[in-house]
């Protein structure tokens, strides 16, 4: 290998030998029943995890009380009634030689009536910045009751067979809410200075510890930096650190961000590769001898192998990397890293289902959180099908590699010179270069199955005709849609993809977009950083609305930076003499001197070839955007699982 293997190397938190330094960190999947309690989805998913080498697993959040979490359908580990169930998932874990952590929380203030039925509480009655509903202040009694449920919720994962505890300290969570003079504003002994903040946390641990045994391993997780007004900085953070390492805890990891800057806690792929590595190393510096685990958008095995090898940290926590494939570590040895499925960043599938209170997905993965329903037991030979794929698009692609892994014969025909179709453009706006890792693994997969692809090549009828094959995927795409307005038939109006594709130059430098939504503020970003004046017109009340909201955080930056205007409500007229018009509010408007106009108005499913098909006897199935236009979450997931389903 180019890099070093130090994370690879056996680890040691407090009794816990582990095999790896590589951590899987917490992730809510929503996948538990309304009870706490876990189904086969979740035991699947996290069975996948043991099967791939890492060196711990750390289960989502486990709620303490009834009360205590912050999503629906969360493990938890409140009452004893709960402790069978998960003792079985523990011992399923087991089976595949890992580790397996529970973390243990509250949500505070994190969560709501709406999740759970009753007033949220906190450490003061002030509601969390993106919540719509104020918490009750907490009691002295409340207080206590609630530091002797984690304690009695430790005791239940020990009993369950867990190999060690994690007390949740961050990203907002109860504890992270007495830390922080952003939500904390008590005048007790549990507010006012650094130390007092700290001493809920501290009488956490240390009831924790009594309950579980001088033996049994507890680790913490804390926000060091929370990134909003009035909260914890690095400096203060790096005190609290500081505290809490020498309290009766076998490690500690250094995280960052709140609810309210989620982007932190689940970094999208603006954030640079660890890019909060900072933090890691100020801390270090403080915490003394107590193990310290490094967490925050490490994606790949030589950047753990360098934090670990440098001494920034003990361990690594790869979550992400780990939705993406859950195999990786397994891979990584084995000699084919080629093969590990790399996260893109794109947080729709994990941060973005989770918003929706539904499962997590990941979207070069769409075997995650699905692998109670994927076989990939190839078919027997007796059964085994001709399969042709027409486009070489994410989901033609993504087909064309399932119906390989099951043993199918795949043939694919793209009519341009290049595999990737959209997603190629996709890739270019900012922070968006990952997006290409997925064709390249694409790629790879077809290559290793002996899949062959014909560019420059249109499927035909004639062609169908000639070879009969069982079984036709359609994944021709989509076509970018116009308006039926004046003034754009000029050469100076534009399609987004086509600026995004470089095969079209703008004329000038003073552009109009006509459509907000994420494709239209993404290339309006795009031409902004290549110093054009634009102006964004959206029919909706705000742009980019069906964009994420960590994607949209630093996108709307770029456009504040090249002062991008955009304007809502606002209807494009005409477009004559460098002059567009615009209604807004019944009133017409006018923007001078345009030398441009980019149209993202959305697409239309390109298909015809399935009527041409159909009467031939052939099976043919519709898949990605010449199905139905949709979100590439979507047409991977979709691709995907009809190439499975052959």
């Amino acid at each position: 290998m180019a890099c070093n293997n130090a994370a690879f190397q056996p680890g040691r938190i407090g009794t816990l030998e582990l095999k790896n330094r590589l951590i899987v960190p917490a992730m809510v999947t929503n996948t538990c029943t309304a009870d706490g309690l876990p189904t086969e989805r979740f035991i699947q998913y996290h069975e996948e995890k043991a099967k791939g080498g890492w060196g711990m697993i750390i289960t989502e959040d486990y709620a303490i009380t009834p009360y205590a979490g912050g999503f629906r359908d969360l493990a938890g580990l409140w009452d004893d009634s709960q402790i069978p169930a998960h003792t079985k998932f523990v011992e399923r874990i087991h089976q595949h030689g890992a580790k397996i952590c529970c973390q243990i929380y509250h949500a505070g203030r994190q969560t709501n009536s709406k999740i759970n039925g009753v007033q949220c509480m906190a450490p003061s009655p002030f509601k969390d910045p993106p919540s719509f509903e104020n918490p009750r202040e907490m009691t002295k009694e409340d207080i206590e009751q609630t530091i002797q449920a984690y304690a009695d919720a430790a005791v239940r994962a020990k009993a369950c067979g867990f190999d060690a505890v994690e007390v949740h300290g961050a990203h907002g969570y109860l504890i992270n809410q007495f830390n922080s003079p952003y939500s904390n504003k008590r005048s007790d002994e549990y507010g006012g200075s650094t130390w007092n903040r700290t001493r809920f946390g501290r009488e956490v641990i240390a009831r924790v510890r009594e309950a579980v045994g001088p033996d049994f391993p507890v680790l913490f997780k804390l926000t060091t930096e929370e990134f909003v007004a009035g909260g914890l900085r690095i400096a203060e953070g790096r005190e609290v650190a500081r505290i809490y390492a020498a309290q009766p805890i076998d490690a500690i990891t250094i995280s960052q961000g709140v609810n309210a800057t989620e982007w932190a806690v689940i970094p999208p792929a603006h954030v640079p590769p660890a890019g909060f590595l900072q933090h890691v190393k100020a801390c270090r510096e403080v915490t003394g001898n107590t193990p310290v685990i490094a967490i925050g958008r490490i994606l790949n095995f030589c950047l753990a192998n360098n934090i670990i090898s440098d001494g920034t940290a003990d361990f690594v926590c790869m979550g992400r990397a780990s939705l993406a494939d859950p195999l990786a570590p397994k891979k990584y040895l084995e000699g084919h890293p080629e093969d590990i499925i790399t996260c893109i960043g794109c947080v729709q599938g994990c941060l973005g289902n989770l918003r929706k209170n539904i499962p997590i997905q990941c979207l070069v993965n769409p075997r995650t959180v699905k692998e109670y329903m994927c076989d990939l037991t190839p078919v027997p030979e007796e059964n085994r099908k001709t399969v042709v794929v027409v486009g070489a698009g994410v989901a033609g692609l993504e087909a064309a590699v399932a119906a390989a892994q099951k043993g199918h014969s795949v043939t694919i025909y793209e009519k341009s010179d290049k595999i990737g179709g959209q997603w190629l453009k996709a890739a270019v706006p900012s922070a968006k270069q990952d997006f290409t890792t997925l064709i390249t693994w694409c790629k790879t997969q077809l290559e290793k199955r002996n899949v062959p692809i014909y560019l420059n090549t249109e499927y035909t009828k004639e062609m169908a005709e000639a070879n009969k094959p069982d079984v036709v995927l359609v994944a021709t795409g989509s076509k970018e849609k116009t308006l039926p307005f004046p003034g754009l038939d000029g050469e100076n109006v534009f399609k987004a993809q086509e600026i995004l594709s470089g095969k079209k130059n703008l004329t000038g430098d003073k552009v109009v977009v006509v459509g907000g939504g994420s494709v239209g503020v993404e290339t309006a970003a795009h031409m902004a950083q290549d110093f054009k004046d634009v102006t964004i017109l959206e029919v909706r009340d705000r742009i980019s609305a069906d964009g994420e909201f960590s994607n949209n955080h630093f996108l709307f930056k770029i456009l504040d930076e090249f002062k991008v205007q955009s304007y809502t409500k606002a209807f494009y007229q005409n477009f004559e003499n460098g002059t567009v018009t615009f209604k807004k509010k019944d009133k017409l408007y006018e923007i001078d001197d345009v030398t441009d106009i980019v149209l993202a108005v959305g697409s239309a499913p390109v298909n015809g070839l399935k009527d041409e098909l159909e009467p031939l006897g052939i099976d043919v199935k519709v898949i990605g955007d010449a199905c139905k236009v949709k979100p590439g979450l979507k047409n991977i997931e979709e691709g995907y699982f009809a190439g499975l389903s052959l």
